[in-house]
C-alpha cells in the first residue's frame, strides 16, 4: 500500500494641515485671515498573497480499501513559509475485508515525507484502470524521506527475537503470525512526482522511465 494565508490589510488617514497667521493691523483697512483645512487620505489596502501552489492539497486523504488494508495521508503546509508541503503515511491493517472495525496494525515512518513545489506541467494520465488517458494538469513536486526507521504498531503486534535479531510479529484473527525484521535505520530516498486535484479526488503521480504515472488514488476525508 506505501507509495508514495495570510491577508495583510493597511490603512491610514494623514492629515494634511496649512496654517498662517494674521498681525494686529490692517492695510488700506483690508482685513487678512487664514485657517487650516483636513484632507483626508482613503484607506490603503493591500491585496492578500495569493496561497502557496500546494495549499489545494492539505488535508487527510484515504484511497479505497483494499486486502483488508488502507493508507491514511496527512498533508500540511510546513511552517516555515516555504510553500512546501510535509506529509505523512500511515498503512492500516484491519481485521475485515472492507476496513470496517478497529485498526490491527499501523505501519508508520519516523519522518515526514517533504514535497518541494517544482512547477507545473500538462500531461496524458489514465485516472483509472480502464478509463482513457485525460490531459491533466499537474502540480510537479520534488519529494524526499530523510533517513528514517519504520514501525508497527497496534493490538496484533508484538515484539519478537528471531535467530538473535528483533522482528515485529504480527497476529491475524485465525492465530496465524507473520514475523517482519526491524531493519533499523533506512536511507534518505527522494524522486519526482506531482498532485492532481479532482473535486475531493486527490491523484499523485510519479515519474517513471521519463513520464509520470499514476501512483495513488485518494478521497478527502
Amino acid at each position: 500500500m506505501k507509495k508514495i494565508w495570510t491577508v495583510l490589510m493597511v490603512s491610514g488617514t494623514v492629515a494634511l494641515a496649512g496654517c498662517g497667521g494674521g498681525g494686529g493691523g490692517s492695510d488700506s483697512g483690508n482685513g487678512s485671515s487664514s485657517g487650516s483645512v483636513a484632507v483626508a487620505v482613503p484607506p490603503v489596502v493591500v491585496a492578500p498573497p495569493p496561497p502557496p501552489a500546494l495549499a489545494a492539497y492539505v488535508g487527510t486523504w484515504q484511497p479505497a480499501c483494499e486486502d483488508q488494508a488502507r493508507q491514511r495521508l496527512v498533508v500540511a503546509l510546513k511552517s516555515d513559509g516555504s510553500g512546501a508541503l510535509e506529509m505523512s503515511t500511515y498503512d492500516e491493517t484491519f481485521g475485515t475485508p472492507d476496513c470496517s472495525g478497529p485498526v490491527q496494525f499501523t505501519e508508520t515512518t519516523s519522518e515526514k515525507i517533504t514535497a518541494t513545489p517544482d512547477g507545473t506541467g500538462n500531461i496524458q494520465l489514465k485516472l483509472a484502470a480502464d478509463s482513457p488517458a485525460s490531459d491533466i494538469r499537474i502540480d510537479k513536486v520534488v519529494s524526499s524521506l530523510p533517513a528514517h526507521t519504520i514501525q508497527f504498531t497496534g493490538p496484533a503486534v508484538t515484539t519478537v527475537m528471531v535467530d538473535g535479531k528483533p522482528h515485529w510479529r504480527i497476529t491475524d484473527g485465525s492465530g496465524d503470525t507473520t514475523d517482519i525484521a526491524d531493519t533499523g535505520i533506512q536511507q534518505a530516498v527522494s524522486g519526482k512526482g506531482g498532485f492532481y486535484l479532482r473535486g475531493n479526488e486527490l491523484f499523485t503521480v510519479m515519474e517513471k522511465d521519463g513520464a509520470y504515472v499514476l501512483d495513488m488514488h485518494y478521497v478527502k476525508q
